[in-house]
């Protein structure tokens, strides 16, 4: 009995304290922050850069695709800031950071194909742009300056031939 009347004795201050407990509040995100940033056990997380890096397929259009031995193709890309830079690669190789994974045509639609492309960890798409596609008359040979013209040989006045008489 005395067993059963310090059990319900127990129960019933534990009852109560429940009862009257308020919930636990949720810990404030930053409580941790110096933990999770200078922890002994493990390394320090990657610096996040306020600055996202500029995209190197955003400046460049496709300006030819042809195929080449062993079902490889040859790439040409333009600058589209700069028309003259161009950038010719074949797959299998790297040239200036650029290298293809993959090339997709369309069938009817030639300025319909996509080359998806790597360039270091970044991956991305080139299409074909109509405006570097233009073509532009070519410039004609630069004028090449007039050489002075020699002075033309003025007429001289004749004097008229005086024949002197003998005497």
């Amino acid at each position: 009995m005395k067993t059963s009347l310090l059990l319900s004795t127990f129960l019933l201050v534990a009852l109560t304290g429940m009862a009257g407990a308020d919930v636990p509040g949720k810990a404030s995100s930053t409580r941790y922050r110096d933990l999770w940033l200078k922890s002994p056990f493990t390394s320090p997380p990657a610096p996040v850069d306020a600055k996202p890096e500029a995209d190197p397929f955003q400046d460049y259009a496709l300006i030819g695709v042809s195929p080449v031995e062993n079902n490889g193709y040859r790439v040409t890309l333009a600058s589209k800031t700069k028309p003259d830079e161009r950038i010719t690669l074949d797959s299998g190789a790297t040239k200036e950071g650029f290298s293809i994974l993959g090339v997709d045509q369309k069938a009817g639609d030639p300025l319909g194909t996509i080359v998806t492309m790597k360039n270091g960890t970044r991956t991305g798409m080139i299409r074909f742009d109509v405006k570097l596609l233009a073509t532009t008359a070519p410039k004609g040979p630069a004028a090449q300056p007039q050489q002075p013209q020699p002075k033309a040989a003025t007429p001289s006045t004749l004097r008229p031939r005086v024949v002197q008489p003998n005497p």
